[in-house]
């Protein structure tokens, strides 16, 4: 891997765009198995596209921020399915890559080079632990685990029992992984949008979970890792996320301009590519692309270099990176409805691409980091209220 990042960008390019045939033609199968198909699955591993986030010491990527906005973004155009979960996969394995102590990290790792242990699971405190002899006692049950189909460990979070928090604290937790052989995976995923992604519910039945397999706390820096992955967590999660609604604002652009030039809507003399009504609003969505990436490219440039001398200014720049996430999900589906406005009849289907897209960008923009609290909470700052760590 080359070390300039215009070279580290046209290198990764290059291998997206080497899968993306495979990508697209698994699209509906993917929708069809409610997970990813091993095709895709392979074609992503193919381009260690799970490695993305984690650190160079343990066979990692560990990108620049704006690599790994491309990276998702070009997959995502693609296959949303197949673009959120290498985000998910490549943000969850660095988390185990970056937090296990040495003695699990260095075990779980060692054969990255041949397969790279995918992560995925929930940091939603919906669990019960109890610590034993070695380690702890996990029970309790999660949802949103996207790509559990193809994971190798399953990440939880706990309340732990018998501790009471300290005053004016949350509540002791317990984030840990456990090899998805102990993990039972439930068949929930009967959803909108995102299909193909598998993001299904899953259990810890009183699951035994040694010491070396629990995490470092969030709000800590990383054992191990530099660069964007020592950002404040939430900070860490918008880069490669920031890709995804990127992504999906791309392929939409690009189906409808294929599908407008061919399709004449009825009633219609011209085919819709010759309205001028069409043709201003897809310059105007192709002047808000340029917007999204050229946004995304300078707020990480600055966010990867900020200083953090305190909680507060991790807490103000976390709600300034899940702001910016917000906006550009929203621009995006903005995107895809005026695209699929535009499509006419055959947008109604199924099957049809920006029928999809719009599902998509839909379900996703339901996600906790995404929501109306990201405005709110950046508003605070600006009018000097407190703004407290959290979501």
């Amino acid at each position: 891997m080359t070390t300039n990042l215009s070279d580290q960008r046209a290198e990764w390019r290059e291998r997206i765009a080497g899968i993306g045939d495979t990508l697209r033609a698994e699209s509906a199968t993917n929708e069809e198995l409610r997970q990813l198909s091993p095709a895709t699955e392979t074609a992503l591993r193919s381009v260690d596209a799970f490695n993305l986030c984690s650190p160079t010491e343990l066979g990692g990527v560990n990108a620049h921020p704006r690599l790994q906005t491309q990276v998702i973004a070009d997959i995502t155009a693609h296959d949303s399915s197949a673009g959120w979960c290498a985000l998910i996969g490549a943000h969850e394995s660095a988390w185990l890559a970056s937090r296990l102590p040495d003695s699990a990290a260095e075990r779980i790792f060692a054969d990255s080079a041949a397969r790279w242990p995918v992560t995925c699971g929930s940091i939603a405190p919906e669990g019960e632990a109890e610590q034993v002899e070695g380690g702890w006692m996990v029970t309790g049950r999660w949802g949103w685990a996207s790509g559990i189909h193809h994971s190798d460990f399953v990440l939880s979070m706990s309340r732990i029992t018998g501790q009471d928090p300290e005053p004016g604290k949350p509540p002791p937790l317990l984030c840990a992984a456990a090899p998805k052989a102990d993990v039972l995976v439930e068949d929930t995923w009967h959803t909108m949008g995102m299909r193909g992604t598998g993001s299904t519910h899953y259990r810890y039945d009183n699951v035994f979970i040694p010491d070396e397999m629990c995490l470092a706390g969030f709000e800590r820096p990383p054992l191990r890792g530099d660069g964007w992955l020592a950002r404040p967590t939430v900070t860490f999660l918008t880069a490669a996320g920031y890709g995804f609604p990127l992504g999906v604002a791309k392929r939409a652009v690009e189906e409808i301009t294929m599908q407008a030039t061919s399709h004449t809507r009825t009633g219609q003399r011209t085919s819709i590519a010759e309205q001028q009504h069409f043709q201003g609003d897809l310059g105007r969505c192709l002047a808000q692309l340029e917007v999204m990436e050229g946004y995304g490219h300078h707020l990480f440039d600055e966010l990867l270099t900020a200083p953090v001398g305190s909680l507060e200014d991790a807490v103000r720049m976390d709600d300034r990176a899940r702001a910016a996430l917000r906006w550009a999900h929203q621009t995006a589906e903005e995107i895809v409805r005026t695209a699929h406005e535009h499509a006419g009849g055959p947008a109604v289907y199924s099957d049809n691409v920006l029928a999809r897209l719009l599902r998509d960008i839909q379900t996703v923009s339901q996600h906790v980091i995404q929501t109306q609290s990201a405005y709110i909470r950046r508003g605070q700052h600006q009018l000097g209220i407190p703004v407290r760590p959290g979501l």
